[in-house]
């Protein structure tokens, strides 16, 4: 049943309905049809239906080379708004007009791929500019409307090929070129490959056949699918760099099918992070057709292979009448695979090739528009929720390619008992272990002979860290040999005949009850100046857009309030009145916003004045005032003498200042007495002195691991045309985890603001208490941790 599902909803609720879509083809008759397309348009939308995904085709709109009319799509575009109904345009290349003519997807004979009169191959460069060029004239007309887009170019209007059908001259010379870049030598690629080849211009693209028993480890192959995944992840980048560059109002929707079966390798679409990373949201193909109407539950796992592996929300997309007329389906079906999904955080439903039939008394789509009103929508992604990691590898799916085995079940059966136990887990793959950090989290692989080397180091390292586990020996073959699967991991093996009782057991983490203790934190640089009012401004601004976006706490660099000088004569210019009265309106900003601030000003106590941080808490009260205890240099200032804490919410929290990063113990003896979160503020040097940045990134990573905590750190950044002026840095604001590794960063000119959701329950609670007990510094650090005050 689905509602046991519990894998990681990632997304946080926002106001407001689903997305319940509904597509019309611009080859269709109800598209090419006003009459018809008015009466879909209305009936859909007293069905609920809120967007419609609407064909824009490149025959239609370029009728000679550069002469760009869309009049037929703005009709259809102007009736849709009418309705008040939001658009989703799939920008169609693959019908091209009639004065150019492409080349075409080929077979490995020569012969043109048969599929709706051939399609334009993604590897040719002529290809690629005139279907650009189109693209980018639509994103162009349509500036500013704020719609959405969505790239086809390729079988089933999806990211993926059709088969082996790739063997046109571009793609040829293209894979020789790629695998020159690869290898570097033709001797390079003959070792790897076992081959003797002259050159480069010598090698074909193979055709990679169907397996039996055991995987494939054919070099030549894994390469081909490499490269053919590449171009795919090179058309969905550059599909969404031309409309962004000509609609800066444009969002992107990417659409994905399912997979992981035997035929993935000849659609090269399973890297679905990295054909999602230009998207704001995904569309995805549940294939129905594979799992049939017996096993309608499976929808909730294509949901969570989805979002676990992309990170972005989520549509479901229902398929056409075919279901109903050839699947066994029924409409009681598709209203429970939508109930189901939109339940654990999709973020609405499509309905598509429903376009041109019947749809009066349809009342399933009734239904599932009630559900998509009934529910909130879901907006952005929230990364510092976490689960246990449910690791399938994609080249499981690409080395095995016997049509008689299910690797579905084979990699997701588990995961449908996990689920049934309450497990909180998310679906990664291949690329999330090699660009994201699983710290504190289990890692379990369900079936994975087939690990890709790179993938396999990276285990390795993991390993080391967190819990690995696994039902059978991973790794025992790379996509180009077979291995005794020992590749230096720590890998706990659990046998299937004990999995229900390692379940029981808890020894994947199961879904957590009430507080998340999940904290959204924000580090913000802007330009300061020596103008105390301007500077009051900004931080207010920026409190302002730190909670508008969620979060918690805002964080500003050193001495944002009045900016920052080493001179000593800075003293003789503070007009403390002045200096009052901000704080005062950067509380009264804290209070109206619910938020904390940490920043940077200067403070006082008789005649010496420190470089502090001030802590404003969310009904205006400053809680804490930390004074810079190790100088750099400011001849105004005194050095501070106490080590405080104070609470951000339920977390015991500390602050430190530009040159205390040099000094290990003012994060220790507070993380030992309780601190899990340390707020750092700085103005370090200029990026005229870029030699200093990792130095300086490096001794926050190393303040973080060796107490395990979370550090955010606010810098001020630098100036383009001026590197060394007074009161810049070199930007870099960052949130750093309580493993080292750097969550979020800015760069080093822009004003903006780093967000990161945050997991309190992976920071230590006591920092590394051994320090107390252990050495000859014991005694010196329990006196340390004595001196420490809590606010």
């Amino acid at each position: 049943m689905l509602s046991s599902i519990a894998f990681a909803s990632l997304f946080a609720a926002a106001a407001g309905a689903n997305q319940f879509s509904f597509t019309i083809w611009d080859w269709e008759p109800a598209y090419r049809d006003m009459g018809f397309f008015k009466r879909q348009v209305d009936t859909v939308a007293d069905y609920g239906v809120n967007t419609i995904e609407l064909g824009i085709s490149w025959r239609d709109c370029e009728a000679s080379d550069g002469a760009f009319d869309f009049s037929i799509p703005d009709e259809r575009v102007s009736y849709v708004r009418s309705k008040d109904m939001a658009l989703r345009l799939r920008v169609n290349v693959t019908d091209w007009p009639e004065w150019f003519q492409p080349e075409l997807f080929q077979n490995p004979d020569g012969t043109t791929f048969d599929y709706s009169g051939g399609l334009p191959s993604v590897f040719s460069a002529e290809n690629r500019e005139r279907q650009l060029h189109f693209v980018s004239a639509a994103a162009k007309h349509y500036s500013g409307m704020g719609y959405t887009y969505t790239p086809a170019f390729s079988v089933h209007m999806e990211v993926k090929f059709g088969g082996w059908n790739t063997y046109e001259p571009s793609a040829r010379a293209g894979f020789r070129n790629w695998l020159a870049g690869r290898y570097g030598s033709i001797a390079s690629l003959n070792e790897s490959w076992n081959t003797s080849y002259a050159a480069f211009g010598d090698i074909e693209p193979p055709v990679p056949q169907d397996t039996k028993d055991e995987p494939s480890t054919d070099a030549a192959s894994a390469d081909w699918i490499r490269f053919r995944e590449a171009a795919l992840t090179d058309w969905v980048t550059a599909f969404a760099a031309a409309v962004r560059k000509n609609d800066t109002s444009a969002r992107i929707s990417v659409p994905l099918g399912e997979s992981f079966r035997s035929e993935s390798a000849a659609f090269a679409n399973l890297a679905y992070w990295d054909y999602s990373r230009p998207a704001d949201e995904i569309v995805h193909s549940y294939d129905f057709f594979m799992h049939g109407p017996a096993n309608i539950g499976d929808v909730g796992i294509a949901l969570a292979i989805m979002t676990g592996i992309t990170q972005r929300p989520t549509v479901l997309e229902i398929d056409g009448p075919v279901l109903l007329d050839k699947y066994g389906y029924t409409t009681e079906h598709l209203v429970f695979a939508a109930k189901a999904v939109l339940a654990k955080g999709a973020e609405g439903i499509q309905i598509t090739n429903w376009g041109s039939s019947e749809l009066s008394g349809q009342t399933w789509m009734r239904a599932i528009g009630d559900e998509c009103r009934m529910r909130d929508a879901r907006d952005g992604v929230s990364p510092g929720l976490k689960a246990a990691w449910y690791y399938v590898s994609k080249w499981e799916n690409y080395c095995n390619r016997d049509p008689n085995v299910s690797l579905f079940e084979r990699q997701f059966g588990p995961f449908r008992e996990m689920l049934k136990a309450n497990l909180w887990l998310r679906v990664v793959t291949d690329e999330n272990l090699l660009y994201e950090d699983p710290t504190d989290q289990d890692v379990f692989i369900p079936s994975a002979a087939v690990i890709d080397d790179e993938v396999r180091e990276r285990l390795r390292s993991v390993s080391l860290g967190t819990t690995v586990s696994a039902l059978t020996k991973p790794g025992t073959f790379t996509p180009t040999a077979k291995t005794n699967g020992n590749f230096g991991a720590k890998i706990r093996l659990v046998e299937p005949a004990a999995f229900d009782d390692a379940i029981a057991r808890g020894s994947l983490p199961r879904e957590p009850e009430g507080s998340h203790r999940v904290l959204r934190v924000a580090a913000v640089q802007f330009h300061t100046c020596f103008d105390v009012p301007s500077n009051t401004r900004q931080i207010v601004e920026w409190i302002g857009k730190a909670a508008e976006a969620g979060a918690r706490v805002a964080v500003f660099s050193e001495m944002a309030l009045t900016g920052y000088t080493k001179k000593p004569e800075f003293r003789e210019t503070l007009d403390w009145n002045v200096i009052d009265t901000s704080i005062d309106a950067i509380r009264t900003a804290c209070d109206e916003r619910d938020v904390y601030a940490i920043v940077g000003a200067p403070t006082r106590d008789g005649d010496k004045i420190f470089c502090a941080a001030l802590t404003i808490s969310p009904d205006g009260e400053i809680i804490d005032r930390y004074e810079k205890t190790y100088l750099a240099g400011e001849a105004w200032a005194t050095p501070g003498t106490r080590f405080t804490t104070f609470n951000i919410d339920d977390a015991k929290s500390g602050t430190f200042v530009c040159h205390d990063e040099r000094y290990p113990h003012l994060v220790q003896l507070r993380a030992l007495a309780g601190a899990q979160l340390f707020f750092y503020i700085s103005c370090e040097s200029g990026i005229g002195e870029e030699h200093k940045i990792g130095p300086y990134r490096a001794q926050l990573q190393a303040r973080a691991v060796e107490n395990g905590v979370f550090i955010v750190h606010a810098n001020a950044p630098a100036l383009r045309d001026d590197p060394d002026a007074e009161g810049t840095s070199n930007g870099h604001s960052r949130i750093i985890g309580p493993d080292g590794n750097v969550i979020a960063e800015a760069g080093p000119y822009e004003d903006t603001m780093v967000i990161a959701d945050i997991d309190l329950r992976h920071a230590r609670k006591g920092g590394m208490p051994a320090a107390l007990e252990n050495g000859p510094a014991a005694e010196w650090i329990r006196k340390g941790v004595g001196l420490v005050t809590s606010q």
